[in-house]
């Protein structure tokens, strides 16, 4: 729960709760177009005007189930500073936010799978490439200040990485999630430091 629904009447709270759960169950069920206002109001068990009460349409209550859903996934990979202190970036563990991040996927696995699975609502994918780049953009510039060491134009690392942690993400959850999150995470560390191979190719054919 955000700060800012702490901060709201708790009956408006249980209601929002309600049309919000409501509208994910039917995205279970139908597409994102064959579900109406009074659909959701009756799977809430609350009147139509109660809806409008709260929200202007559908579009609406999509739209802020996207931002709170996006909002707790940047508070879950927010970086804190027991995170780094201490931390072995070259032991092959996964780093406390990348299991933080599928924990939270894993947490909300129906919200992910309606908005980005079952339909993909293009609003969702895009903020949550933002969110994406903002922190890959942050770690990356925090680990390797200097462009030298990079093995091409950081824009273009920055771009490629965050492009497989969206992939990667969409993935798991289409599969239901085959493997546990914390091996998740571990995989996209290990991946995300030392690419794809644990012994180059090509200098493994060379030994």
């Amino acid at each position: 729960m955000t700060s800012h629904q702490q901060r709201m009447d708790p009956r408006v709270v249980r209601t929002q709760r309600l049309l919000k759960n409501a509208l994910f169950a039917l995205l279970e069920e139908r597409g994102y177009d064959q579900v109406t206002v009074q659909d959701i109001a009756d799977r809430a068990t609350v009147k139509r005007a109660t809806f409008y009460l709260h929200y202007n349409d559908k579009q609406d209550l999509i739209h802020q189930c996207i931002a709170d859903l996006l909002d707790e996934l940047r508070e879950s990979i927010q970086n804190q500073q027991e995170d780094t202190l201490h931390f072995d970036y070259l032991g092959g563990q996964a780093h406390p936010i990348f299991i933080r991040m599928f924990k939270h996927v894993g947490e909300r696995f129906l919200q992910y799978q309606a908005l980005l699975v079952n339909n993909r609502i293009p609003a969702f994918t895009a903020g949550l490439l933002t969110v994406l780049h903002n922190f890959i953009s942050e770690g990356i510039n925090m680990t390797e200040p200097d462009d030298a060491n990079l093995s091409a134009k950081r824009d273009v690392v920055i771009k490629y990485v965050e492009s497989a942690f969206l992939e990667l993400i969409i993935w798991w959850v289409e599969n239901q999630m085959p493997y546990p999150e914390e091996e998740m995470a571990e995989m996209l560390m290990n991946l995300s430091i030392m690419g794809p191979y644990r012994v180059r190719p090509y200098e493994k054919a060379t030994q």
